[in-house]
């Protein structure tokens, strides 16, 4: 079977249903759209996406099998992606926000996406802050301080 069938065709029943939940809810008109107005194009924007994915996917030869699908496949990232989360999960609320979230991130670029040491802080650093200076003193989100009471 091909690798993409199955989720272009559980792609378009979502587009499909999407579409048809907003037509039930009613279309309105361009200048006084209904509340199923933007359900209803989202849902024919995603089958339409879905129509050229599995177009793209019965263009492409079978070969390989089920051999094929996994050959080359790194899947330990994701694996590892996933308990590093869990870790950050775990650490949020005891160490805090900036620590907790410059770790996870500094890890993940430095083990998953094998970035430079360097480029690896940096973009810990200001995403990190970025997200800090956003969510608590922007939108006044009360973050977990952990260790540090700013």
């Amino acid at each position: 079977m091909r690798p993409d069938l199955p989720s272009g065709l559980l792609w378009l029943a979502a587009g499909a249903f999407v579409a048809w939940e907003g037509y039930d809810l009613g279309l309105g008109s361009t200048n006084d759209p209904g509340s199923g107005f933007v359900l209803f194009w989202a849902g024919l924007l995603l089958a339409g996406l879905a129509v050229v994915q599995l177009g793209q996917c019965l263009a492409q030869p079978v070969g390989g099998g089920m051999a094929g699908l996994w050959s080359g496949m790194r899947w330990w990232r994701p694996v590892y992606a996933v308990l590093l989360l869990a870790a950050y999960a775990m650490a949020l609320l005891p160490v805090g926000f900036l620590l907790s979230t410059f770790a996870f991130l500094l890890l993940l670029m430095l083990t998953v996406d094998r970035n430079p040491p360097l480029t690896a802080l940096m973009v810990s650093l200001a995403a990190t802050g970025l997200a800090f200076l956003v969510f608590d003193k922007w939108l006044g989100v009360g973050l977990p301080r952990g260790i540090f009471y700013l």
